[in-house]
């Protein structure tokens, strides 16, 4: 018994807890308007019955009473589940007030009978789709027909507009606030439809932004310490032979870590939007690549620069992009291909504009280079040129050394 006990209790607890669970569940899957439509539902079918005490409405008595009594009771009581149900409510009412008629005549009264038929015409054309509404409107309509007949009270002149208008009108309503509901919320599915396409949209531009942006972190870190890890090899040759030699490389070093420096700060003034407070330095572009090459020789890596057709300004995307090309090119021949040379070619025509890089380094160790190029840097140059409709071409030279040429048209960039 101790032990049962506790065990039980514990059992009808889970099941209490259980049962209180399944209740909240319920009370949050019911339509908005069940307790209303019960309040209103328990109202009316006081209020009906009070009506057939006291004859309120003058309803002229046909019938026992306690025949009628039962017939109020349910066609008023079951408006409670008009939102839930409104088609069976629309049929019960129907069947309530009606289904009594073919026995007997019933007393007819205005809160009883006519009131419930309004509210349960209105409320299967307003909640139902259109062959529930239509078959629900039926229902109401061949009752109406069998009191009618049935009861010698309501066959009257003055009887039929006065039945036939209120229960017009409370079908009309019904479908077009319907249609009116559905037509917002088709509005607001529209909307969210919208909001989910712009927001997705926002999302697109954001993950390009931070792609170009990585690209172009890589690009100027990935040259910039290239080129001082080189200088500063270069220095410790130097300190014990000729100290004094040593001084180049190691200036070399301090003026690309400075131009490092500019550059990531240039970039994350960007990020911040800081443009209207510093005074960054514009992009580069091909009427920088005549630097670049002076640079690079300095540093170690001689570079020819040719200039093929009627040179003319590019559109600024497609100017950094040949400008990145470059860099990014030179600085794989300085890390993989080096001891070398170099060539770029940049050739202007109509339609595009092309650039080539070529490098002499061994075959052998050209071969190799090539495959360890195969990264960030050639996978951002395939981005750059993509972005803009161009090709690009990778791959060991005839003979020795490592090319790469991109071809960008420029319709396409102005497009």
């Amino acid at each position: 018994m101790q032990l049962t006990a506790p065990v039980e209790a514990r059992a009808g607890s889970h099941s209490g807890a259980r049962v209180e669970s399944e209740a909240r569940a319920w009370l949050r899957r019911r339509p908005a308007g069940v307790l209303p439509d019960a309040l209103f539902a328990i109202a009316i079918a006081a209020f009906a019955q009070i009506n057939l005490v006291f004859q309120l409405d003058n309803s002229t008595p046909y019938g026992p009473m306690p025949a009628v009594a039962a017939s109020t009771l349910v066609a008023t009581s079951v408006l409670a589940l008009r939102r839930v149900t409104p088609l069976a409510t629309a049929v019960i009412v129907a069947v309530a007030i009606a289904g009594p008629m073919l026995v007997t005549p019933l007393t007819v009264t205005l809160w009883g009978d006519f009131l419930p038929i309004l509210v349960a015409g209105y409320s299967v054309a307003r909640h139902s789709e259109r062959a529930q509404a239509v078959i629900g409107t039926t229902a109401i309509v061949t009752g109406l027909v069998i009191v009618f007949l049935r009861n010698p009270e309501s066959l009257t002149v003055g009887n039929l507009p006065f039945v036939a208008v209120p229960l017009a009108a409370c079908l009309v309503s019904g479908r077009v606030l319907r249609a009116r509901a559905r037509s917002q919320s088709d509005d607001r599915a529209r909307a969210q439809q919208l909001e989910a396409e712009r927001e997705e949209a926002i999302g697109a531009a954001l993950a390009e932004e931070r792609a170009r942006i990585a690209r172009e972190l890589h690009d100027i870190v990935a040259h910039c310490v290239s080129v001082m890890v080189v200088q500063a090899g270069a220095a410790e040759d130097l300190l014990d032979r000729d100290p004094q030699q040593a001084r180049a490389p190691l200036q070399s070093i301090q003026d690309t870590g400075r131009q490092a420096v500019g550059e990531l700060r240039r970039m994350l003034g960007l990020l911040r939007g800081e443009q209207g407070r510093l005074a960054l330095k514009p992009q580069p572009g091909t009427a920088d690549l005549a630097d670049l090459v002076d640079h690079m020789a300095e540093i170690g890596l001689p570079v020819e620069l040719t200039v093929e057709g009627s040179a003319r300004p590019l559109p600024p995307g497609v100017d950094l992009t040949v400008y990145r090309i470059v860099q990014e090119a030179l600085t794989n021949a300085l890390k993989h291909a080096a001891p070398t040379t170099a060539r770029v070619v940049l050739h202007y025509d109509d339609q595009s504009v092309r650039v080539s890089v070529r490098d002499t380094g061994p075959t052998g160790g050209s071969g190799g280079a090539g495959a360890n190029r195969v990264g960030h840097g050639l996978i951002g140059m395939h981005e750059r040129v993509g972005l803009y409709g161009g090709t690009l071409e990778t791959a060991a030279a005839p003979g020795a050394g490592f090319t790469v040429t991109a071809r960008l048209p420029l319709q396409a960039a102005q497009r």
